[in-house]
């Protein structure tokens, strides 16, 4: 579970250590491990296991996904979803598909022949859909073939349900583009993305604010009531076999928790919300490094792109002192600043962060103790509408 909070959860092997082991009864057991601590935090859906393809070793996210054969690569997916819904919960398989690099994905276009796309790039989604039972999956930033996932009928449609039978709902990665084919990817271009039968938009607590031409497209004929019917359907019927509907009707499934230390006891204490307009100064007077513990704050992006980030702290310890702070941006190590001793004066360092998502969670993990924290700053570099270049792959 990636709980950005800085909460501690339970550690398993990556996904390519995890199907190196081509042990489907210990993966499925372990993940029902997962399942029943999902349970205890109610959580009702793991947004994984991601199961893209190991197209090239440079891919920055391999580590995650299991194999560069997509019948292990459905076989260890198979595996965790029993072990997940045995627990109650489930998992969301994702990217579908072809996100088969990292660098500059929310712009990317995959360009695959149909076969390659079937045999390789399709295989293990087809296997966790038809033998894991699949209820749940996450499209892509990226597009296929010129369409991008979140708006591709073919493949959300005419191929998952369709040809596959699945029966569960589809969702968008988050703040993804959409087209139709032929036309310009769009974030608000949300009547593409129901007609295609991808369900949900994610993340849309935000929603009233993006220029959504739902009601447009239904007037000109161009979206049916009946495909919105239809994606209500299958949300509703997803939603009927959760956790979450057993929790409104009191009628939950508790897991007792035992052995747990005090200190790894959740917190009481609010998150603290910031808005992230372009620019931002955080006072972080007051706050102090504790050997192995976070601070933790979230952000309203208004305006997405890349930012400098600069942390500002200073220490009494001598200069010989090493004293390591992790930012992490939606879970992600952003990069690591190590000050020595500052004989009490700031010192400040900056690092280069992406900031894509509207929502983002803010943690700085502090390695060692006796670093006094002063401030953060936020400066916007590069806006998201600046971001266009895209980069076409092609898959033989």
């Amino acid at each position: 579970m990636r709980l950005d909070c800085g909460t501690k959860a339970f550690s398993l092997p990556n996904g390519t250590m995890i199907a190196s082991t081509f042990n489907k009864e210990l993966v499925e057991k372990l993940f029902s491990y997962t399942g029943l601590e999902m349970c205890a935090n109610k959580v009702d859906c793991l947004l994984g296991p991601g199961i893209n393809i190991h197209r090239h070793p440079l891919n920055g996210r391999n580590f995650e996904y299991f194999s560069e054969d997509p019948f292990l690569t459905g076989m260890m997916t198979v595996a965790e979803l029993k072990g997940l819904h045995s627990a109650g919960v489930t998992g969301t398989i994702k990217h579908f598909c072809g996100n088969n690099q990292e660098t500059n994905r929310h712009f990317l276009d995959s360009v695959i022949s149909e076969r390659a796309l079937r045999e390789i790039y399709l295989k293990p989604f087809e296997i966790a859909v038809k033998d894991g039972g699949a209820d749940s999956i996450m499209t892509t930033y990226g597009s296929v073939n010129g369409v991008w996932t979140a708006g591709n009928y073919d493949l959300n449609t005419t191929v998952l349900r369709n040809e596959w039978g699945f029966k569960g709902f589809t969702m968008t990665d988050w703040w993804a583009n959409i087209n139709r084919r032929g036309s310009q990817p769009d974030k608000s271009d949300f009547a593409a993305m129901a007609a295609a039968q991808n369900d949900v938009y994610m993340v849309c607590a935000d929603g009233d604010e993006n220029d959504d031409n739902t009601l447009e497209k239904l007037a000109d004929g161009s979206l049916r009531r009946s495909e919105l019917q239809r994606n209500a359907i299958n949300i509703c019927n997803f939603l009927l076999h959760t956790n979450a509907m057993l929790r409104m009707i009191n009628q939950e499934n508790t897991v007792k928790i035992i052995n747990r230390p005090d200190e790894d006891k959740d917190s009481d204490e609010p998150v603290k919300f910031y808005d992230l307009d372009g620019n931002l100064e955080i006072n972080l007077d007051g706050i102090k490094s504790e050997q192995g513990k976070n601070y933790c704050f979230a952000l309203t992006v208004n305006n997405t792109g890349w930012y400098k980030v600069t942390l500002t702290a200073s220490s009494v310890l001598g200069e010989l002192a090493q004293l390591p702070v992790t930012i992490f941006a939606m879970g992600t190590p952003s990069g690591t600043f190590t000050w020595n001793g500052t004989d009490g004066k700031p010192v400040s360092f900056s690092n280069k962060i992406p900031m894509f998502s509207h929502f983002t969670t803010v943690r700085l993990y502090f390695a060692k103790n006796g670093l006094d924290l002063h401030r953060i700053n936020f400066e916007l570099i590069e806006h998201m509408d600046n971001i266009s270049d895209i980069a076409f792959v092609q898959e033989d």
